[in-house]
């Protein structure tokens, strides 16, 4: 139970200037607040995760399994660039086609003593240890040249993205991706991933969370409705919005408890209505004579 940690023996581990911008986005008054926020936070960022996993390996197939087609199976070493005139421009495109070259060379020479798995070719090998990075550079102006049958973009955006809305272009798509990619670093570094000039309170922050899964799903449907019905089959959408909720972060802190549960008694007497009526974004919490907490969610729809 929260009630029996000793919060200032975490200092050493979990320091409170590490805290203090939970104590003032989420108002807490307790350390089993400011705990249970900032405990909210980590499981807000794990349920998020796989979604971003899912649109990591989606976006790095859909264009490789279509460059391949369209260029060579070595397409990543053939497709055509170019750097723009104005300055600015010329010198970022610059930049991004030698990191581009660069990254090749340094997988290729982590690949040269190895042999890929059955059923795999070097090509598959090498395109699965790029990191998302790569895929979010691919995307970039550098290389897009209109009428260039050796050139990604524009001539595989119907392929990659068979559901791209009107409007947008690799460019565009490329400052969507970059965003979740940063979404996805603060993850993997622990840093809050409600942090936004947006987010003043709780209740922005859980906003600003909620857009940003919406976003997820959004652009994996750009690349593949199928993959977003996957995704839903396996409730990883609901499971993030459920834990993004603003009655989780209250069980978290264990704030406000007695209006989120009910008793064992009372529930099981209107249990089968109670089935029903569970959304699969939601849950209940059941609360039993000897105090503990159980969580009844909906696993499949």
């Amino acid at each position: 139970m929260p009630y029996t940690i000793t919060y200032a023996a975490l200092s050493n581990v979990l320091p409170h200037q590490r805290l203090s911008m939970y104590e003032k986005v989420f108002k807490t008054t307790t350390p089993i607040e400011l705990h249970g926020a900032y405990i909210w936070s980590v499981k807000v960022a794990a349920s998020i995760h796989p979604l971003l996993s899912a649109l990591e390996v989606a976006l790095r197939n859909s264009i490789h399994n279509n460059a391949t087609q369209v260029i060579a199976p070595d397409w990543y070493d053939k497709i055509a660039t170019r750097t723009r005139k104005r300055w600015q421009d010329e010198q970022r495109d610059t930049n991004n086609i030698k990191w581009h070259s660069s990254e090749l060379l340094r997988i290729k020479k982590k690949l040269s003593k190895k042999t890929p798995p059955k059923g795999l070719t070097m090509h598959d090998l090498l395109v699965a240890k790029m990191d998302f990075g790569f895929w979010d550079n691919l995307l970039r102006e550098c290389f897009s040249i209109n009428g260039d049958k050796t050139a990604l973009w524009p001539q595989c955006m119907p392929m990659v993205f068979p559901h791209l809305p009107k409007g947008h272009t690799n460019a565009t798509v490329q400052l969507e991706i970059s965003s979740l990619r940063e979404l996805r670093n603060d993850i993997a570094h622990n840093s809050p991933i409600w942090k936004h000039k947006s987010v003043t309170d709780s209740q922005s922050a859980i906003g600003y969370i909620n857009q940003q899964i919406d976003k997820i799903i959004e652009i994996i449907h750009w690349l593949s409705s199928e993959k977003v019905d996957w995704l839903e089959v396996h409730m990883l959408q609901s499971e993030a919005k459920r834990v993004a909720s603003e009655n989780y972060l209250l069980l978290c802190q264990r704030k406000d408890i007695t209006n989120l549960t009910e008793p064992y008694s009372r529930y099981k007497r209107g249990f089968r209505s109670k089935l029903k009526q569970l959304n699969k974004d939601g849950f209940d919490i059941i609360d039993t004579q000897s105090g503990d907490l159980f969580m009844l969610t909906k696993l499949t729809s």
